[in-house]
């Protein structure tokens, strides 16, 4: 496989596209090749719009890849258009995978659609802020597959969930790639399965493009690692058995959220499911491993601090606004569940900092990770609850109009401050998109390389 030719025709891509334009790349593409590029509507939104899947090829093993898993995650969007013409300008590549693709670009429409205001640009932690909008655990496609397991029970998959777990019962994939975003940080990947080479490999394919490996604290403290930036599969199961460990007891969340596709997959078949985590910003000490002055308990109880002077500020202000907020605004649930959630989280995090692995000192990576990082998506909890003022505002007979404006200043002051303190402290680079697209599709590629041959897989 000639990586670096089939990589060479990727377009630069300049701007993400609309959700509206996700469907017209789709139909350009039927189109241009109806002898390869088959779409099928596998269900439709919430909101009643239709999630499409491309099908190509005829291979023995199928690979099932879907984008916008969350909806703040365009990337994979752009890959699985530019996959789909790739395989259908390339036969040969097509037919050396040795699978069927069944791509959906966008499998969260609704959610997209309300991210769209940053991705024209410009590319900035502001613009990108200010824009946000990821919907609460329980209306997330990746976090809502049936789940029973240690008081935690969840079996109301939303519609969208519903498409892609109808799907995966009728194809039975070999292979299954769930295309995600990290936002501000680097490269990194989840697989089910530990395989060394291609562990390797993917790390290789970062680096071919420059971006860098995200090799600060990892997302969820719970995993294993099995090579710098690839890990195990992050799961509700193993979250579950952390927090009883270091906070003693799993959340009681209002409404928990359910499992990810990659354990309902292996409720059906034998599958390898990848996650592709990548950047739209990085800075160079996400990747530093040189060692600092500082333990990494201290950088995580930094980290800690952070955290709870962000939560004691929102859930000061949250009484006085959240009865406010009507059953149709989309934005304050992801807020609620970040404040129901925090003191447990803490908890765990100042627990698991006692075990002697958080003695030795911090890279740079960690402690940046700690300082920077926890800032960064605390801006995007202030800024989904500006949005969520906003919503009410708008409204033509919008009720408590005084308070929605009283609370939204005080928001907005703030973050102000923290965009402001982030844009100062951290000097990043915005990726283009053709690199990150050209990581997630060799990743993929990779991928289908090593499952092909392997007879577990069938």
């Amino acid at each position: 496989m000639k990586i670096e030719s089939i990589l060479s025709k990727i377009p630069d891509y300049q701007a993400f596209y609309t959700v509206d334009e996700l469907d017209e790349q789709v139909r350009i593409l039927e189109a241009e090749y109806p002898d390869v590029v088959k779409v099928d509507e596998i269900g439709t939104s919430r909101n009643g719009h239709s999630i499409l899947c491309m099908r190509i090829g005829n291979g023995k093993k199928n690979a099932l890849c879907f984008a916008c898993p969350h909806p703040n995650e365009p990337i994979g969007a752009m890959t699985l258009v530019t996959m789909a013409r790739l395989f259908a300008e390339d036969k040969e590549l097509l037919l050396e995978t040795g699978f069927t693709w069944y791509l959906i670009p966008c499998i969260d429409p609704d959610g997209t659609r309300l991210n769209e205001g940053w991705f024209k640009g410009p590319f900035s932690l502001t613009n990108y802020v200010r824009n946000f909008y990821r919907p609460v655990g329980y209306e997330q496609v990746e976090w809502t597959f049936p789940f029973d397991y240690k008081g935690l029970y969840f079996d109301k998959p939303i519609p969208e969930t519903q498409a892609l777990m109808q799907l995966i019962d009728e194809i039975k994939p070999s292979f299954m790639f769930s295309l995600h975003n990290a936002a501000f940080g680097g490269a990194y990947w989840y697989l089910t399965d530990n395989i060394p080479e291609l562990c390797t490999e993917l790390e290789n394919a970062a680096a071919r493009q420059n971006v860098p490996l995200q090799l600060g604290e990892p997302e969820a403290a719970y995993i294993t690692k099995y090579s710098l930036a690839v890990h195990s599969m992050i799961s509700m199961t193993a979250y579950c058995d952390y927090m009883e460990k270091y906070a003693g007891g799993v959340p009681k969340m209002t409404t928990p959220c359910g499992t990810s596709s990659s354990d309902y997959v292996n409720t059906v078949c034998k599958c390898v499911t990848m996650m592709a985590e990548l950047p739209y910003f990085c800075d160079p000490r996400i990747d530093d491993l040189s060692v600092t002055d500082k333990t990494r308990r201290e950088a995580v109880m930094e980290n800690i601090r952070f955290s709870e002077q962000h939560y004691a500020f929102l859930q000061h202000l949250w009484p006085e606004v959240k009865s406010c907020f009507e059953e149709d605004n989309p934005f304050p649930k992801f807020v609620e569940s970040c404040i129901e959630s925090a003191d447990s989280t803490n908890m765990a995090k100042r627990n698991q900092s006692l075990d002697i692995e958080f003695d030795r000192l911090a890279t740079v990576s960690e402690w940046f990770d700690n300082l920077y990082g926890v800032r960064y998506f605390e801006c995007l909890n202030l800024s989904l609850a500006i949005r969520s003022c906003d919503f009410e505002l708008s409204k033509e007979n919008c009720n408590n109009k005084s308070i929605l404006l009283e609370v939204r200043t005080k928001l907005d002051t703030e973050l102000n401050r923290m965009c402001n303190w982030l844009e100062s402290k951290v000097k990043y680079e915005v990726i283009p998109i053709k690199r990150l697209v050209s990581v997630q599709t060799e990743s993929a590629l990779l991928a289908a390389k090593y499952i092909k041959g392997d007879e577990k897989y069938v």
